[in-house]
């Protein structure tokens, strides 16, 4: 079992880190939808704020973000972490993001903390199983999910 008390970080803190910087920070769509696809689960349970978020919608809430804004991260912390004996876990991830609004410029900040659950699938894949997250933006034109 990794602990959370020191600058290293877990090995799970970095596949999700890895995980992210595909979805969201990199300028290619194929690899970000090919990440999501196979990174998260088929029957991943997402909870945002108070709201149940199907995957379908959740998937089209991050490739319309995608495709509005220029995403940077601005920093990601491992808040705690337990690591399977047999591989995946549990992460309380702290992270924000800047938007950039690629017709506009306005920029604006976005702040999360997630708690996500990471289990390997029969043939030793890590997928994400389980995501609760908390999210809020700073003024302007970003929305929080609303699903």
């Amino acid at each position: 079992m990794a602990a959370s008390q020191n600058d290293e970080k877990s090995d799970l803190f970095n596949w999700v880190t890895e995980v992210w910087k595909k979805v969201l920070f990199q300028p290619d769509d194929e690899i970000a939808v090919n990440t999501f696809q196979k990174y998260f689960a088929k029957d991943i349970v997402i909870k945002i704020n108070h709201d149940h978020v199907p995957r379908e919608a959740y998937y089209g809430y991050i490739t319309s973000t995608r495709a509005a804004y220029d995403l940077t991260l601005i920093y990601g912390k491992e808040v705690k972490v337990w690591e399977s004996p047999n591989g995946g876990g549990s992460l309380v991830y702290d992270g924000a993001l800047n938007y950039t609004d690629k017709k506009t410029g306005e920029e604006q900040t976005g702040h999360v903390i997630m708690v996500l659950d990471i289990r390997k699938d029969d043939n030793g894949e890590m997928r994400i199983v389980q995501t609760t997250e908390v999210v809020t933006r700073s003024e302007g034109s970003v929305k929080a999910f609303e699903g």
